[in-house]
């Protein structure tokens, strides 16, 4: 019996990829002529990530004239995009502008420049089209581009305006609310994402529990990034220590997969790879699981699954680790958050109830390839070199504002910014005219693009003292300029986003590498800046405060968070 082809497409549109290339294989081996056949093939091996398998049913059809030839090209396009190939991506793309694809090719034109770093040609891409015509997967691009040219109130006003005008779906609020956090005011942005999500709320399937569950045993967690992630790095030891008590299964929604995916299949009880599965067979998996506790390390963050749980899976649903800041979302019950976080935030800022550590909310587990620390490089240099190696979407006018002024404030010194944006000369400039407003002239401001992760912390051994970003306060380049035995400056701000490196300095006993002002943040520059001796000594010990604290001790920490656990029923 022969196949449909509608059969195979509605098992492509399910999701059901495997069984949509068997068919869509029995189908071409009957009719070879029919070549749209093999565009939906190449679109279900891309589907279970077997992009070099999609290039090879692609390419078959590069010399066939048919009038299909522009789909061809713009398929082709998408392969190089997740293949990384960026270079080869832009070429083909822009040969479909225009044509009777461009606006598909156009959105991934854009996507290409955002992930090969040029957000400012990810913005030009677009041109004078106007934004009525836009897809969601423009408004996200374009929003996203805008942030990382220092315009986050322009992103945010642009993706406002997107939802008031029913022009969205939830990866649009997912962006609103991610982006508020770049913000240091977000309030009247986390209100239009609210009345958003309420229409969401409407569609809920409730599962009934008799009673909450005495004691915790079963505990699931609902993550993206369960591979050499900074949400898998800081995951790691605390499942370590989680599994060892606790019946602990992982879904996993993303696809990539290294040697830190395999750690976490080692350390949990069950592992899941639910990446290509659509939300309501991810719901009934997950709930049939029966977990006494859910728990998501996602948030708003890229490639979430948050509807689903709106569709309520276990009796408690927690928010942790991957979001670092109120979700919003009625069906999930908590928050798990620490004091340093907290302080300065008004509890009205939450929707959900705040479960609070009694240390900071982060385990740090250093890379093996991070190396050894190198003396003080103020010592050869006879200058003070400071660093920020921190994503550029979190520098913005008023981050540069701020370390301008401890700049100016210490004459013989640098500022050294890595991040893989700042290959893009449209950027590299507007940094340069943004800190020379402020008084600082180019030769001290070095910008460097992007490198892997582990040159990177090579490059720590260049800076004398770390800059923490404003209001969009780091975590991951926290902990590590900490590894490499650096300080790090901040400043405390008003959302728990802003206090993540207060919480984890505070961890350790450097409370005084934390202001509460602009002026507190200058102080404490200048007061480390003369003290070389008291940098040599912090670069020499930090290891071991680090490893003596719960920030990188798992045993201490995990006798916080158990306790945590064990109250939450009660």
């Amino acid at each position: 019996m022969r196949i449909n082809p509608k059969i195979a497409r509605e098992n492509l549109l399910l999701k059901n990829y495997d069984l949509a290339i068997s068919q869509y294989q029995e189908l071409i081996a009957n009719t070879p002529e029919n070549f749209a056949l093999y565009l939906e093939l190449s679109s279900a091996l891309m589907g279970i990530h077997k992009y070099d398998e999609a290039l090879v049913v692609i390419k078959q059809l590069e010399n066939i004239d048919f009038e299909l030839s522009a789909e061809v090209l713009l398929q082709k396009g998408n392969i190089y995009l997740t293949q990384a190939r960026y270079k080869e991506a832009i070429a083909i793309l822009q040969l479909l502008i225009p044509g009777p694809c461009e606006d598909r090719a156009r959105t991934a034109l854009s996507s290409t420049f955002l992930n090969a770093g040029m957000p400012t040609l990810a913005t030009t891409a677009y041109g004078k089209i106007n934004p009525r015509k836009f897809s969601i997967g423009d408004s996200n691009n374009l929003a996203i581009s805008l942030c990382e040219q220092m315009e986050s109130s322009r992103a945010l006003d642009f993706l406002s305006t997107r939802i008031s005008m029913n022009l969205y779906d939830f990866s649009s609020i997912s962006n609103l609310l991610m982006l508020s956090n770049y913000c240091s005011s977000p309030d009247k942005y986390i209100a239009i994402a609210k009345k958003a999500i309420a229409k969401y709320e409407s569609n809920n399937i409730r599962k009934e529990f008799t009673s909450p569950p005495k004691v915790i045993q079963k505990i699931g967690f609902i993550s993206g990034d369960m591979y050499q992630h900074p949400v898998g790095w800081f995951f790691i030891p605390i499942l370590k220590e989680l599994n060892k008590e606790y019946l602990i299964s992982i879904y996993y929604t993303g696809h990539k997969r290294d040697q830190l995916t395999e750690d976490l299949i080692k350390n949990s009880s069950n592992f899941y790879f639910y990446e290509a599965l659509p939300d309501n067979a991810l719901i009934q998996k997950i709930g049939a699981d029966e977990n006494d506790l859910l728990i998501d390390l996602s948030g708003h963050t890229a490639n979430n699954r948050m509807p689903i749980f709106n569709h309520r899976m276990a009796q408690i649903q927690l928010s942790y680790l991957g979001y670092f800041s109120s979700t919003y979302m009625p069906q999930i019950d908590g928050v798990i958050f620490d004091k340093q976080h907290l302080l300065g935030v008004p509890k009205e800022f939450f929707s959900e109830k705040i479960y609070e550590l009694d240390c900071s909310r982060f385990c740090y587990t250093p890379p093996p390839y991070a190396p050894a620390i190198n003396p003080l490089p103020a010592l050869d240099n006879d200058a003070i070199t400071f660093g920020s190696f921190s994503n550029t979407s979190k520098i913005n006018k008023e981050c540069i504002a701020l370390w301008s002024k401890a700049l100016n404030a210490i004459p013989k010194s640098r500022i050294q910014l890595r991040w893989k944006t700042l290959g893009d000369t449209n950027l590299r400039r507007m940094i340069r005219q943004e800190f020379k407003a402020n008084g600082i002239v180019n030769s001290r401001v070095e910008l460097y693009t992007d490198c892997d992760h582990e040159s990177l912390f090579h490059f720590y051994n260049e800076v004398d003292i770390a800059f923490d970003t404003y209001p969009f306060s780091g975590a991951t380049t926290c902990c590590e300029a900490l590894w490499m035995g650096l300080p790090v400056l901040t400043l405390r701000g008003k959302t728990p986003v802003s206090n993540q490196a207060a919480s984890i300095l505070s961890e350790i006993g450097l409370d005084e590498c934390i202001a509460s002002t602009a002026d507190d943040f200058v102080r404490n520059a200048k007061h480390l800046a003369g003290n070389l001796t008291k940098l040599q000594d912090l670069r020499a010990t930090m290891r071991e405060r680090i490893n003596e604290s719960s920030l990188g001790n798992p045993k201490i920490f995990a006798t916080h968070f158990k306790k945590l656990i064990h109250n939450i029923p009660h």
